[in-house]
């Protein structure tokens, strides 16, 4: 029986050092994973760090590039404003002319009509 102790005893630490070199051999392969991880993560911040610093470069030229469109807008609208002024000052100032005109043709058209036919009187229309 003490033979049959002792070799157990032998299957027990053979089992126990086996597991220890399991769990050495799985602890190597999880440092060397987190090593590689970590050299991703240094290159992939190496490359996102000027990224960011360009994409910051990009948005404050296209905020400046708004603020010039924007006073650009502000200004043809001003002038939209002033030109719609103008053309109600002109088409006022014309549609007066053109009345005015039209009633002095009329007038020229009966006098000049009065003085050749002799009528005193526009006939009226039934």
């Amino acid at each position: 029986m003490d033979v049959f102790v002792e070799l157990m005893k032998g299957l027990l630490f053979a089992g126990i050092a086996v597991a220890f070199f399991v769990l050495a051999w799985m602890f190597l392969r999880l440092a060397s994973i987190f090593s590689q991880t970590e050299q991703s993560i240094k290159d992939v911040s190496e490359q996102v760090v000027p990224l960011l610093g360009k994409t910051h470069v990009t948005v404050d030229n296209i905020n400046s590039q708004l603020g010039q469109l924007d006073t650009a807008v502000g200004d043809v609208a001003g002038i939209t404003g002033e030109l719609d002024q103008t053309t109600t000052v002109i088409t006022q100032g014309v549609r007066g002319g053109v009345i005015r005109l039209s009633s002095a043709t009329a007038g020229l058209s009966r006098g000049i009509g009065t003085l050749f036919k002799g009528e005193n009187k526009p006939k009226e229309e039934d």
